[in-house]
């Protein structure tokens, strides 16, 4: 299956790509980016990069944000609903922008509802998730592996009916 294109004001988001590398390590290589993610060592590499860009390349939704010519973030719905972006463009409200169209994209295919989940302090996250319709489910634990430790995790989920009558639909 080919990987559609997403577009929405001021965003594409689209199937990364190798030369997307040096992006993706310009972002990822601030812990203040890589604290917030479970799978993401820090400091971060090229080679990360190269792995990581091959690994979602073909995975349906999971998308690159193009923003400007360059990669700024990722989000996708691979098992759960996830994100990142680089440090620089928040506050913009780029991330709600995308979030907005992937989710759009994701429970028109069919999907029932979608899990999420944020580190305990990440109240930008929370702030996102919340603002998509996400409502608490529990809390957990994750490993972080920028962080090299568990860390307290809010659990979320979005149903699709939650989602379309946020939208008016």
């Amino acid at each position: 299956m080919t990987q559609p294109i997403l577009t929405t004001d001021r965003l594409t988001l689209r199937a990364l790509r190798s030369e997307d590398a040096p992006d993706v390590v310009r972002a990822l290589n601030d812990f203040e980016v890589s604290k917030w993610l479970t799978r993401v060592p820090y400091p971060y590499s090229v080679h990360d990069a190269n792995w990581f860009t091959r690994r979602v390349a073909a995975i349906a939704f999971v998308f690159g944000l193009e923003f400007q010519g360059r990669i700024i973030g990722t989000i996708g719905c691979e098992g759960e609903f996830g994100y990142w972006l680089g440090r620089e463009y928040w506050g913009r409200g780029l991330m709600p922008e995308a979030a907005q169209a992937i989710l759009e994209a994701y429970f028109a295919q069919g999907h029932d509802q979608i899990e999420a989940g944020y580190f305990t302090e990440n109240a930008r996250s929370s702030h996102v998730l919340r603002k998509m319709g996400f409502v608490e489910t529990g809390q957990s634990r994750s490993f972080s592996l920028a962080q090299g430790q568990e860390v307290d995790r809010i659990d979320m989920i979005l149903p699709r009916e939650a989602f379309e009558a946020r939208n008016g639909n």
